[in-house]
């Protein structure tokens, strides 16, 4: 079987469509889903070398491990990423106090409060405006929350949202495709809980990093957590 998409359409309405196929497929690959990654950069080369500012969230209460044994799948915090790209920078331009820049920013935005909650949930909205430096797939649990991370994110760069570029990808069962109900199986004779699908769960603001071209490791900008050490804003 051929794995080719060929999709025939201008740029403009292309955008959004391959943003929301690369979205599905990172969730059928059981990945986490986030905004953006190594795979935009393959639909779009001009973005490869750019440097990624990564949002990092995880669930921080009512986490329940649930009944599995070490080696299988079950019950994990549940995480969450947001990632964009800078278009104005390259690995070679960009300095530590532009990032450290962008870190206070981001502090102000999304470390007010004990970290920004973000409510997952299993409606899955694109925003893609890549000649900005923007593919995001959020899970969440309507448009409006979805707005608004959008919104946040991209008033870190001084940009307003442009809502054309938003989609809404739509399951007509969302209730039987993902479930609440934790579902179970028999594995060795042991009732084993499997993870949840585009689970309703909040996850909170935990750091945020950046991803720069040639270099091994992220460079982490702000620290909510105080665990990170080098972050440039705690």
């Amino acid at each position: 079987m051929s794995k080719k998409i060929i999709l025939k359409g201008t740029t403009e309405n292309l955008k959004p469509a391959i943003t929301l196929i690369l979205g599905i497929h990172q969730m059928l690959e059981g990945l986490d889903l986030g905004a953006g990654g190594d795979r935009d950069s393959e639909a779009h080369p001009d973005r490869r070398f750019r440097p990624q500012i990564r949002l990092h969230f995880l669930q921080d209460t009512d986490f329940n491990k649930g009944s599995n044994a070490p080696g299988y799948h079950g019950e994990r915090r549940v995480p969450g990423r947001l990632t964009w790209r800078l278009m104005n920078e390259t690995s070679e331009t960009i300095t530590l106090g532009e990032l450290t820049r962008i870190g206070q920013q981001i502090k102000q935005i999304f470390g007010a409060n004990n970290g920004y909650v973000w409510q997952k949930g299993k409606e899955l909205y694109t925003y893609a405006d890549w000649d900005r430096g923007y593919q995001m797939q959020i899970l969440a649990r309507s448009a409006s929350q979805a707005q608004d991370l959008v919104t946040k994110i991209l008033s870190l760069q001084g940009h307003t949202p442009t809502w054309k570029y938003m989609t809404k990808g739509e399951n007509l069962d969302r209730a039987s495709r993902y479930p609440e109900t934790p579902v179970t199986k028999t594995i060795l004779g042991k009732s084993v809980t499997m993870p949840k699908t585009r689970p309703n769960v909040e996850v909170r603001f935990t750091y945020a990093d950046a991803r720069i071209h040639k270099l091994l490791e992220p460079v982490v900008i702000y620290d909510q957590t105080n665990k990170k050490v080098g972050a440039l804003v705690r």
